[in-house]
């Protein structure tokens, strides 16, 4: 009995020095090595200050930025009262802020699982087109390049989608 529990005793240190700091610092190394950007979170800086990342989506509440999706985690399902309600209320408000178009994409006004997508579908992205040029004194043809500059595929399908801060930088840079 004895030699059992200082058996098992031996090795619960053994493992919480192995996968405590052995496996640890090998992984992270390995991440810092092959994937330095984002293991270190795809960062974006400027003026040498984090102003957020490639791989997080931010809100822009500015009228002058593209939206992304709501930040709103949605575990419900797409058949739930609730979840009609929200898809109601948030069509209204994007409807409200775009007065130009009629339809609005299904990811502005829906959440996604983690509720920090940073990307929007390329209808997304072209149905605030009209309200940023107003508001930024950009004409549309601008904008567009600037989104079909910043779209990216999917890689196993034609999808394309764009990154909303990638997206909000470039306009930024645009004036």
């Amino acid at each position: 009995m004895k030699k059992t529990f200082f058996a098992s005793i031996r090795f619960l240190g053994l493992s919480i020095i192995f996968f405590g700091g052995v496996y640890t610092l090998l992984i992270t190394g390995i991440g810092q090595l092959f994937f330095p950007t984002q293991a270190n979170g795809s960062q974006i800086m400027e003026n040498e200050q984090v102003v957020g990342s490639t791989l997080i989506g931010q809100q822009f509440e500015e009228e002058g930025y593209f939206s992304g999706r709501s930040q709103g985690v949605s575990q419900l399902s797409p058949f739930a009262e609730e979840q009609a309600s929200l898809v109601k209320e948030r069509t209204k408000a994007q409807l409200a802020a775009n007065p130009t178009e009629t339809d609005v994409p299904i990811d502005l006004v829906t959440a996604s699982a983690s509720g920090v997508d940073p990307h929007i579908s390329m209808a997304a992205a072209e149905f605030q087109m009209d309200r940023i040029a107003e508001i930024r004194n950009i004409s549309q043809e601008a904008i567009s390049a600037i989104i079909k500059q910043n779209s990216q595929s999917d890689l196993f399908s034609s999808r394309e989608y764009v990154n909303i801060m990638q997206l909000n930088q470039a306009l930024d840079e645009l004036q």
